[in-house]
């Protein structure tokens, strides 16, 4: 049966009636109706920005296809995976542009990040929300979509906790939106957003986070714009793409590395460097291209694959001599060694840093790291006693290396154990040489305990712990509930976080499934144990970062507040900065940091010299995260830049 057309755009907010064409935005606002797919030929893809401007219709079949395909490989149960099928479609309203864009979205969630169903429902429907509202932006231009923005009542059938997650997105979808228009600035010679306004609206969106599965949906929105830039044929650097790409690098990369999704990260960096820097990515992935022959065997062999060459001989014999050790093996257990080649985006970075010519002058460029429990002597032994057997335990695995693979010519030893850094971090590190293919090859030994690596890896010692300043502490919070791992082994534990952090295999498909209903059913009892199996080691890998995750969100609640500040009338602003506050600060704090900090003085002498939020100012008025302040031109000497 052919279905009766509407004009688009009522069709697209369920506007009914005979409404005029240029009162609908009035009326979408006013009675605050909930948006639904527009026809997919309503707007010309060239309105598009460059991700979404390739028709996603022709391909939705077989983007559909694989993406069912990935579910299953995941271990998905045959109900969740028609769920989730059936929310593309429902939230795409049949549109087969929008379906085919979020089945490659999904696909996303499904390859490089831990997401559950309810997750993957969510993420289905802010997609599509995202495509439309490109429409609507199209259409009313001066109106703002989120801000009034509601999911389709069709999305209530799909459970309360998968509406809970996309509209937390939509909130930090919002976010994102008034930050790209505050930090809009005139000043070609100027990048945007900077280094400093990156990390104040990263830390913004994670206070703002209620749900870290909407953070990592957003932060897969990153990917799919990057991939769809590239995809498009046309990198040509212009504002947009430039922001695309800086955003990615500067907060979604990190983001994605706190929640533990580091092959998000990885992709989300190296995609970026390689739009944003195709002539440095270009020199960096041509070194590690270099064929190179060596004398044993007369082999040539491209110097990339040499480097995973020489690290998978060096970890099997780490391996094997630490088995083989009866000292070690007596008081050691729980061992793992993983190894890394450093990505192309941070090679660069180190080149830079340490002023190298060649990828094979960084010292790290290759680290093996091994990582083990001490024995406890008996069941309750002082936890003390069992530390100090962990640290001598660390030299004498250090030792064990030494002997076997002697110190480079330019040895650097960092004994953290002993003097451990100022943020907590310990761990023994030193450079040591081994030969392969008749050449000698540097390559960086890092020994640590278990207890060590969950500090360096989620607590103070992070990398992602923003200025690392702040005390341990043990808030909880609902939104970002951990999820338990009493029922994993501790070695199965540890085996499962070395390996997640250490994953570079471009092939290998986690799982991302959520527990199946008793009522599921089941192919045969080994499908029910195996996916039991993947949902424990999901559990077990994300929890300790979910769990940094919500201190680390609380401390930042504690302490600050994250504000907008631009310059100009009404909607036509421009040079913002986004400014972190101490907590409780008001209009007035605001004001005075502004000055410090940039140079601006406000006349305050004036009605109206400042806009918070859309109406005049209350210098004395205490701000919230996300508040947007606008000093009018006339009221300011100086400039935000």
């Amino acid at each position: 049966m052919t279905k009766s057309r509407v004009p688009s755009t009522q069709r697209f907010f369920q506007v009914t009636g005979n409404v005029p064409e240029h009162d609908v935005a009035s009326t979408i606002i006013s009675q605050n109706l909930v948006n639904q797919p527009s026809s997919s030929q309503s707007v010309s893809h060239a309105n598009f920005p460059a991700w979404l401007r390739v028709p996603r219709g022709p391909s939705y079949s077989q983007n559909m296809a694989t993406l069912r395909s990935a579910m299953n490989k995941s271990f998905f149960s045959e109900n969740q995976v028609v769920k989730i099928m059936q929310a593309i479609e429902e939230a795409s309203g049949g549109d087969k542009n929008q379906m085919g864009g979020a089945a490659e979205f999904l696909l996303i969630l499904v390859e490089t990040m831990e997401m559950g169903a309810n997750a993957l429902v969510a993420a289905a429907f802010h997609y599509c929300s995202c495509v439309n509202a490109l429409e609507f932006k199209s259409r009313f231009p001066t109106e703002s979509f989120w801000d009034n923005h509601q999911h389709p009542e069709a999305m209530s059938s799909f459970g309360d906790h998968a509406f809970s997650i996309a509209q937390d997105a939509a909130r930090l979808k919002k976010i994102e939106t008034v930050a790209a228009s505050v930090m809009k600035n005139s000043h070609a010679a100027r990048v945007s957003p900077d280094s400093h306004d990156a990390e104040n609206l990263r830390k913004l969106l994670l206070t703002e986070t209620r749900d870290w599965r909407a953070l990592a949906i957003r932060s897969a929105a990153s990917l799919y714009r990057l991939r769809g830039i590239v995809n498009s044929g046309n990198t040509k650097l212009n504002p947009l793409i430039i922001r695309v790409c800086r955003e990615a690098l500067h907060i979604y990369a990190p983001l994605a590395s706190q929640l533990g999704m580091h092959r998000l990260k990885n992709e989300l960096e190296g995609i970026a460097f390689k739009i944003l820097y195709p002539r440095q990515y270009k020199a960096v992935t041509s070194l590690a291209d270099q064929p190179r022959t060596f004398s044993a065997g007369h082999q040539t062999i491209h110097i990339g694959q040499s480097m995973k060459n020489v690290l998978g001989g060096v970890t099997d014999q780490v391996r094997e001599m630490l088995a083989s050790d009866p000292a070690f093996a007596k008081y050691a257990e729980n061992v793992v060694v993983t190894a890394r080649v450093k990505e192309a985006y941070s090679m660069w970075q180190k080149m830079l840093r340490n002023k190298a010519k060649h990828i094979l002058e960084i010292p790290d460029a290759l680290a093996l790291r091994i990582v083990f429990d001490a024995k406890k002597s008996t069941p309750d032994e002082d936890a003390a006693v069992t530390q100090a057997r962990e640290r001598a335990l660390c030299y004498y695995a250090q030792k064990l290396c030494m002997e076997r693979w002697r110190p480079a010519e330019e040895p650097r030893f960092k004994d953290y154990v002993e003097r451990p850094k100022a943020n907590g971090y310990q761990s023994l590190h030193y450079t040591a040489s081994t030969d392969w293919g008749g050449e000698d090859w540097s390559l960086e030994i890092q020994v640590r305990s278990g207890e060590m690596h969950k500090v360096a890896e989620y607590g103070l010692a992070s990398h992602w712990d923003y200025k690392a300043n702040s005390k341990q502490k043990h808030a909880h919070h609902e939104s970002t509930e951990a999820p338990k791992s009493s029922s994993v082994s501790h070695e199965a534990y540890l085996k499962s976080l070395q390996e997640w952090h250490w994953q570079h295999q471009s092939n290998t498909m986690w799982s991302d499934a959520t527990p199946a209903s008793s009522d599921e059913w089941l192919v045969n009892e080994d499908e029910s144990n195996i996916r039991a199996d993947r949902i424990r080691a999901r559990t077990a890998r994300l929890a300790p970062y979910i769990e940094a995750f919500a201190e680390t969100q609380s401390d930042l609640l504690r302490d600050h507040v994250f504000v907008f500040l631009s310059s100009g009338h009404g909607d036509n602003t421009s040079e913002g900065k986004v400014m972190a506050l101490p907590a409780g600060a008001c209009v007035l704090d605001a004001l005075r940091d502004a000055e410090r900090e940039h140079g601006v003085k406000v006349n305050m002498r004036h009605d109206g010299g400042v806009v918070h939020n859309g109406v005049a100012a209350n210098i004395n008025q205490k701000l919230q995260n996300g508040d947007v302040l606008v000093v009018k031109d006339d009221e300011m000497v100086g400039a935000l830049m």
